[in-house]
């Protein structure tokens, strides 16, 4: 169901689970030949598996599972639907298995086959209840808490709130523009207002997802109002057969005989959402431990040239318009940010420019590090966090976005990162919030290939310099 959705973190350790799971179960199996030997006695050497076979057990499963749908939240339900994804992935991987075998080591054991599935299922089931049991004693939340509002508190909604309840999802409440449906109760939820008080709701009620269920009429105002919505950090949806509506990476999900669509999905989702987390760790702790001297030396040299702190904390509007703290050295002046007035400017357009090639505000060590983007180094551990990637469009201060068109905000809908083809395609010879088209580039055609191809590229264009200031 699209409503409930794992974290990542969670997403990356299932799946590192599930592959030691099926290694494990695969060395199980041959030692449980020798102990339970079925018709005759074995020695060691005829339980033995070849080495290969399991690196076949890693690209099988590796590629299959995820295939399988085994990384949403049903697979943590504890229901007999995560037994049945469990046991369907199983299969599928051990008749992959079975053919490659067939081809390569005839000779190794059917039984020793056979346990390896056995025994697979119940790890991996026994994994997904071990990771329940750990949320549960760390306090830890598997899933991403999901908080639903639903517009419109007619016929269509409140059969949408049935059947959100009974599929024990948190429903906060209506909102409606029908003054006589105000502050009363329906199906149990309350009627908080007009649909103007859907962005103070998703502040004080921590509304995470938003579900359009509007009359015909409210064709031209559900337009005007998704607008405004863009610029709050919740995920929408709408019932269809309402109105005509052409928004790209919509999904279909089905509900208590309700088909609802998704206008907001993830564009890096299930196992892309994973290899890009895999990359983002492993290669952002290489990165993050090779260059330590270099911070080091850095963090000392702003130190020593002006006054104030090491670090800058800003504000940044990551993914789907969440906020987090991001880090860089500081390479102004320390009351830069009173100071920007004085550097704004703006196009002929009216369009804001607020970085310029010679700002004063900037700092001797400051231009050196901007040069080569060397204070953007600290932002390894906004990656390692989770807040960023090392790959994805930039993000922007929040008072920037403020005033983004509407077609800017597609932009958020990817994880925000290090580096990207606005970065090496131009970086600040082309002001971020005025040519979005490369971002947007990225976005639609979202690939493990691209974000690789973009870091190498990075390589040549901090190297050189290009277009920092």
């Amino acid at each position: 169901m699209m409503f409930r959705r794992l974290q990542p973190n969670c997403v990356l350790l299932l799946y590192l689970l599930d592959l030691s799971c099926s290694l494990l179960a695969l060395w199980a199996a041959q030692r449980l030949r020798l102990l339970l030997p079925i018709a005759t006695l074995v020695i060691e050497r005829e339980a033995r598996v070849p080495s290969l076979v399991y690196g076949f057990v890693i690209a099988i499963v590796a590629v299959v599972f995820p295939l399988a749908r085994l990384y949403d939240a049903r697979r943590l339900s504890g229901t007999i639907d995560e037994a049945s994804r469990v046991v369907s992935g199983v299969i599928v991987s051990s008749v992959l298995l079975a053919g490659l075998l067939y081809v390569s080591f005839r000779a190794v054991s059917r039984y020793v086959f056979l346990y390896f599935v056995v025994v697979d299922v119940l790890l991996l089931l026994a994994s997904g209840t071990c990771l329940r049991g750990l949320s549960k004693v760390l306090r830890w939340a598997p899933e991403v808490p999901v908080k639903i509002l639903i517009a419109g508190a007619g016929s269509v909604g409140r059969q949408a709130a049935k059947a959100l309840a009974s599929a024990s999802l948190t429903v906060a409440g209506f909102v409606d523009d029908d003054p006589h449906k105000h502050e009363v109760i329906s199906e149990g939820f309350p009627v908080f207002g007009g649909l103007h008080e859907i962005p103070r709701l998703v502040e004080t009620e921590g509304i995470t997802d938003v579900m359009f269920a509007l009359p015909d009429q409210a064709q031209e105002r559900l337009a005007n109002l998704l607008v405004r919505l863009w610029k709050l950090p919740i995920r929408i949806h709408t019932i269809p057969d309402l109105f005509t509506l052409g928004f790209a990476r919509a999904q279909v999900d089905y509900l208590g005989g309700l088909t609802i669509i998704g206008l907001r999905e993830p564009v890096v989702d299930g196992f892309q959402r994973i290899g890009k987390r895999l990359l983002d760790l492993v290669l952002g702790t290489i990165i993050l431990l090779c260059v330590l001297p270099l911070i080091a030396v850095i963090a000392l040299a702003v130190r020593l040239d002006s006054p104030g702190p090491i670090l800058l904390r800003q504000r940044r509007v990551g993914e789907n318009g969440r906020c987090f703290v991001m880090y860089k050295f500081r390479s102004m002046v320390a009351d830069a940010a009173r100071l920007q007035g004085e550097v704004n400017t703006y196009t002929s357009a009216g369009k804001l420019i607020h970085k310029t090639p010679n700002d004063p505000r900037v700092t001797r060590v400051g231009r050196v590090l901007r040069r080569f983007s060397l204070d953007e180094l600290p932002q390894l551990i906004n990656v390692l966090r989770g807040e960023m990637s090392l790959v994805g469009p930039r993000p922007e201060l929040p008072w920037i976005v403020d005033q983004y068109d509407p077609w800017q905000y597609q932009r958020l809908a990817v994880p925000q990162g290090m580096t990207s083809w606005y970065v090496v395609n131009g970086r600040s010879q082309i002001p971020m919030h005025l040519n979005t088209d490369e971002d947007l580039r990225y976005v639609r055609n979202y690939s493990l290939i691209q974000d690789l191809k973009i870091l190498w590229m990075s390589v040549a264009a901090v190297a050189k310099g290009r277009g920092a200031f």
